[in-house]
């Protein structure tokens, strides 16, 4: 979705901040069974943990989809030549092909400072005696972490079989562990299949 250049200049994780803040904007005061999802298919491992790769594909309905191209942050990406110009695609959902799920996953968060200072907090709320908590090291292989404003967003991708489960998605556009959303899309670590047989 970024142009090249904007790749080559290293600001398409600004590129994807503005598009995932659009994103959040529009699922925040839209339809819960609406929502938009977001796919990063072309994420790659990086020195010491994920890359978002060069496309963001966002999957919702038409009406959803093009209330976003109306917000402000992508008109200002489009207008500034920072964004290709988008297309509205029909997709078909294929039952047992390969697909993404992309899922926001918390488990770590509790382990950064951020996390241990809000524990402390709420145990001091409480009235509750807190002991020493050390920091455990964090590993952020197999993730992708996003800063949304002040906000992280920790996204691990899972490739798995679509099935006819319901899409359901947080405000982010990212499902959850639990309930991971498998897209249609195919992502670039997915296995290769021979279709010669």
């Amino acid at each position: 979705m970024p142009v090249k250049a904007v790749v080559e200049l290293g600001a398409a994780p600004d590129v994807l901040t503005k598009v995932l803040a659009a994103v959040h904007h529009i699922n925040r005061h839209g339809n819960l069974e609406d929502f938009i999802a977001v796919a990063l298919a072309t994420r790659r491992l990086g020195r010491v943990r994920d890359l978002p790769g060069e496309t963001i594909e966002l999957i919702g309905s038409e009406d959803c989809l093009g209330t976003l191209l109306g917000t402000e942050g992508l008109t200002t990406l489009l207008r500034r030549g920072m964004l290709r110009s988008p297309e509205i695609l029909e997709v078909e959902r294929e039952m047992g092909e390969t697909g993404a799920a992309y899922v926001r996953d918390r488990r770590d968060e509790k382990w950064t400072a951020g996390g241990i200072e809000r524990m402390r907090r709420r145990a001091e709320r409480r009235g509750v005696k807190l002991h020493k908590i050390t920091r455990k090291p964090v590993s952020m292989a197999g993730r992708l972490m996003i800063f949304l404003g002040a906000t992280p967003l920790h996204v691990r991708e899972i490739v798995a079989p679509q099935s006819d489960a319901p899409l359901m998605v947080s405000t982010y556009g990212f499902s959850a562990v639990e309930a991971p959303a498998i897209l249609p899309v195919l992502p670039t670590s997915a296995p290769v299949q021979d279709d010669a047989a």
